[in-house]
């Protein structure tokens, strides 16, 4: 990942699963789940890492600050920010500190980032 990032190609998301071996598979019958929670610590670090020095910086450059994003639909609220995404397949989540009336439409400015997702304000 960190060489897809360093020859500045692109990527919007990065999906990273657990593997949870289920009795009866070759996975459990090789390590069963002592060896996960073994080394759960190792993974939790990973992940981390790779949504600060990864994701971060892709959304970085897939969304610099101040690129306006148009037609976000309120879909949910969180205290007092709206989250919002385009209609599309697998949108990029947008949070405006403001809440907003669910299932209507808006525009947003990007501010910030966060771990997967974009912070944003709304834009009159």
């Amino acid at each position: 990942m960190k060489r897809i990032l360093d020859e500045g190609l692109l990527i919007r998301r990065i999906n990273i699963r657990r593997v949870v071996p289920f009795p009866g598979t070759a996975l459990f019958e090789q390590v069963g789940r002592k060896y996960l929670r073994q080394n759960h610590k190792y993974y939790t670090a990973w992940i981390e890492k790779v949504r600060q020095e990864i994701d971060i910086p892709m959304l970085q450059r897939l969304f610099p600050m101040g690129t306006v994003l148009k037609d976000l639909c309120s879909e949910v609220h969180n205290g007092n920010s709206t989250f919002m995404r385009q209609i599309g397949s697998y949108p990029i989540l947008v949070a405006v500190n403001e809440r907003l009336p669910l299932n209507e439409f808006f525009n947003a400015r990007v501010i910030g980032y966060m771990r997967r997702s974009l912070l944003a304000e709304r834009v009159v």
